[in-house]
């Protein structure tokens, strides 16, 4: 044998070393579902929804000849996922959290559907995209106006009254004492809609108390120089909970605004939630505003198993600029959370 050969032969194998293994790990620290990233202190969290609409109704359904009435049934499909992330710093918690639709619908939505994302064909979106930290909130979501004094009701149609905007960019600020006291002021973007380098703002303020609480917001349309005030107040009592709120347009008679999205001068909305059995839920909602449109909405929340829920709805609208015509409406939705 040759030397070259010798020597090649002689040479040793060695073994890398095995790659320590790296388990993820549970973070309780933030709440039930969120993980340690491998290699971090940054805890992560995946949920979300996957939902199938099916309805029908002049009030709801699909308008096909677009003259205002639902004349066939629609059906739409979306899958929602959430990403949270969450870490201890020395300043306190430092979080961010995203959410992404993919929606499908098979047709032209009509003038009766207002949900965003719903338009025909697929579409992919970034809903919500946003930064907390040490009581500021910077980013892509829902407008200050609209969740400081959530949303109105458990029902689905609950914007058939419109009660305030949605997505924006902002920068927010959130007060909360531990006691009870809560306020928020944002700064928001208006889309477009106004001109120069001014925001529109929202200031909120807010006391709850065991079973029972209150909240005032108002919102400032930097380019309509009009603005929308909400009061509220919840109470929950031996499994049941109801709501009402008043909302106030500083110049009706010019139109809604970007914040006092309803007609007129004032609207009016309520609602109740109560128990009917171990597996179900009776939501309802009543709205009101000055140019004498009313709706009223009710639903059964059937949880079928834990995460799956089955959903029956009906809508009735009155006015809504149909020349005092009423309109009544129905759905079906099917919703498996994770």
């Amino acid at each position: 044998a040759s030397t070259s050969s010798l020597a090649y032969s002689a040479d040793a194998v060695v073994a890398a070393d095995p790659e320590p293994m790296e388990y993820v790990r549970v973070c309780d620290a933030f709440g039930n579902g969120y993980f340690y990233i491998p290699g971090t202190e940054t805890c992560l969290k995946f949920s979300g929804y996957v939902r199938f609409d099916v309805q029908g109704g002049e009030a709801l359904g699909r308008d096909t000849d677009l003259d205002g009435d639902g004349d066939a049934f629609d059906a739409r499909s979306r899958s929602l996922l959430r990403i949270d992330t969450a870490s201890d710093t020395e300043y306190g918690p430092l979080k961010t959290h995203t959410e992404i639709r993919f929606n499908y619908h098979g047709g032209y939505a009509g003038p009766n559907y207002a949900s965003s994302g719903y338009d025909a064909g697929t579409d992919i979106f970034l809903y919500q995209a946003f930064i907390d930290f040490y009581g500021f909130r910077v980013g892509k979501g829902e407008s200050a106006f609209t969740t400081y004094t959530n949303y109105a009701g458990n029902v689905i149609q609950d914007w058939v009254t419109k009660y305030g905007p949605f997505e924006t960019n902002f920068i927010a600020y959130n007060y909360d004492n531990g006691n009870g006291l809560t306020g928020v002021l944002s700064l928001e973007d208006d889309r477009g809609e106004g001109k120069g380098y001014m925001p529109d703002f929202v200031v909120g303020i807010g006391y709850s108390a065991g079973a029972y609480g209150v909240k005032l917001v108002a919102g400032y349309d930097e380019s309509m120089k009009e603005g929308g005030i909400k009061a509220r107040v919840d109470g929950s009592f031996g499994g049941f909970s109801a709501f009402f709120m008043a909302g106030w347009n500083t110049d009706g008679d010019r139109g809604p605004n970007r914040f006092a999205a309803w007609s007129g001068d004032y609207a009016l909305w309520a609602g109740v939630s109560a128990p009917l059995a171990e597996k179900f839920v009776l939501n309802t909602q009543l709205s009101y505003d000055e140019a004498d449109n009313f709706a009223a909405v009710a639903n059964v929340d059937f949880k079928v198993v834990d995460g799956f829920t089955v959903t029956p709805e009906v809508l009735y609208m009155d006015n809504f600029d149909r020349k005092d015509a009423d309109a009544w409406g129905g759905m079906l939705r099917f919703q498996r959370k994770f």
